[in-house]
């Protein structure tokens, strides 16, 4: 059992777990050892299964067959730590202050890792014969896309078998106010390379010859949005699906205003595609982004070339019912016929996933198939927030994507209750990363009734 969330929590974070570099592979084995032996610690059966990347740690407390069960998933790896020098403390040496823990991963996601196992550790101390079953996953490849999970998923299908999956790798507004997560957008990603010349020119003696590699790159991607911030990519919005009223009127219970998000941001205005609000834009409308653009000199000073070729790194955030595939598909097509002949492009590392969508109890078009234990789920965790926060927790889609929680949905079966345990400002994937101690508290409470409730008890 855990007895100080904190001190657990502390211990984690200083393991530098950074799957997209290898030279952190001891912070990852580190990590993933702490973990497996918390669930050890209480009680769990654990194995880790290689991958060809980073191992998954698969625990499970058994049972009778006829208590339900529940699969937790959660991610042991985290974001690398650059730009080192913007953090006010050392990124994988935690620090408190202002009633927050400062430390790369604190948020995302091992700090509502160490709020599951506490609350689990504290209820099974109370009732070592709790009749519930549970399951964990704990990947190390989440922050660069899961590769491995889909494949890990159809070989270990048969032993994933569950009521739901719970993960609380999402977001909240506010300390006081939690979102019980209802839906994720897709993902659509891949790196666009413009070539021309067979090396760099002297943009001087060669400079009106040849299309600019980087003016060609511009061309396309500034062909991708209309001026109205709507993309520009033929039938891209086909298949969106129309915002159900509930989530509208769940919407208007949030606390932050519009002045509130744009200071934040600290941006002079908002840049939405028609036909939605802000706060409706980072929900319930798909994207096409730019994440990176590169070529020609980069260093000091000036150097007069025509670069041989430069790149663009772009993503989709894709909403219900675009599918990932068919997105990546239409975009590429757009990508190479707007491509000038005096150029050539070359799309690769192409990366897809699929949008998430489930509708709780009670609201309108509630999927007859819910199972009655997955619906108690919703009612549990509602009055478990309640309980523990003071308010009622607000439904709503999140902007950012888990692709494996479609794939646990399409190749297990399995639905998602996906309750958000960090804010906007704890710095998700930025320097100076945080986790709120006050949500570590409560949620470690709300999640003791929780667990306590789906067994009966």
């Amino acid at each position: 059992m855990i007895k100080d969330p904190l001190e657990a929590l502390s211990e984690y974070v200083r393991c530098p777990s950074v799957s997209a570099d290898s030279t952190y592979a001891d912070g990852l084995d580190a990590a993933r050892s702490f973990a497996a032996s918390q669930l050890t610690a209480l009680g769990f059966d654990v194995e880790i299964v290689d991958t060809p990347k980073h191992p998954i740690i698969l625990a499970e407390r058994g049972g009778d067959p006829s208590w339900p069960c529940v699969l937790i998933y959660g991610h042991y790896d985290v974001q690398p730590a650059d730009p080192f020098e913007l953090w006010e403390s050392p990124a994988f040496e935690p620090r408190i202050r202002n009633g927050r823990i400062f430390a790369r991963g604190a948020a995302d996601n091992k700090g509502p890792q160490i709020v599951h196992m506490t609350a689990l550790g504290r209820v099974l101390e109370k009732h070592p014969d709790l009749p519930l079953r549970i399951k964990y996953l704990i990947e190390g490849e989440e922050e660069i896309g899961s590769p491995s999970f889909k494949g890990f998923l159809s070989k270990y299908k048969d032993r994933l078998d569950a009521d739901m999956v719970l993960v609380s790798d999402t977001g909240s507004p506010s300390p006081e106010q939690l979102v019980i997560t209802t839906g994720l957008r897709g993902l659509a990603g891949f790196e666009v390379k413009v070539k021309g010349p067979k090396s760099d020119l002297h943009s001087g003696v060669h400079g009106g010859s040849v299309m600019n590699p980087l003016q060609a790159l511009m061309q396309i991607c500034s062909s991708l949005h209309n001026p109205d911030g709507r993309v520009n990519v033929p039938g891209f919005y086909d298949d969106v699906l129309p915002v159900y009223q509930w989530e509208q009127e769940e919407l208007s219970r949030l606390p932050t205003t519009l002045n509130e998000y744009k200071e934040f941001l600290g941006v002079p205005h908002f840049h939405c595609a028609e036909g939605y609000t802000p706060f409706e834009a980072i929900r319930f409308g798909p994207t096409l982004e730019f994440n990176g653009v590169g070529g020609g000199y980069q260093g000091e000073g000036k150097k007069t070339v025509i670069p041989s070729e430069a790149f663009a790194k772009i993503s989709c955030r894709l909403v219900p019912n675009q599918r990932g595939k068919k997105i990546a598909e239409l975009v590429m097509q757009t990508i190479s016929e707007r491509c000038p002949s005096s150029v050539s492009v070359e799309i690769t590392d192409p990366e897809m996933g699929d949008p998430y969508l489930v509708v709780p109890p009670g609201r309108a078009n509630t999927p007859e198939d819910m199972s009655p234990f997955f619906a108690r789920a919703f009612e549990r965790a509602e009055l478990a927030i309640e309980g523990a926060f003071g308010t009622k927790p607000i439904y709503l889609r999140e902007g950012g994507s888990i692709p494996i929680i479609s794939d646990l949905k399409d190749v297990v079966g399995l639905d998602s209750l996906l309750i958000g345990l960090f804010t906007p400002e704890d710095n998700l994937h930025a320097p100076n990363e945080s986790f709120h101690l006050g949500i570590l508290e409560k949620a470690v409470g709300a999640f003791e009734l929780f667990f306590k409730d789906l067994a009966g008890h």
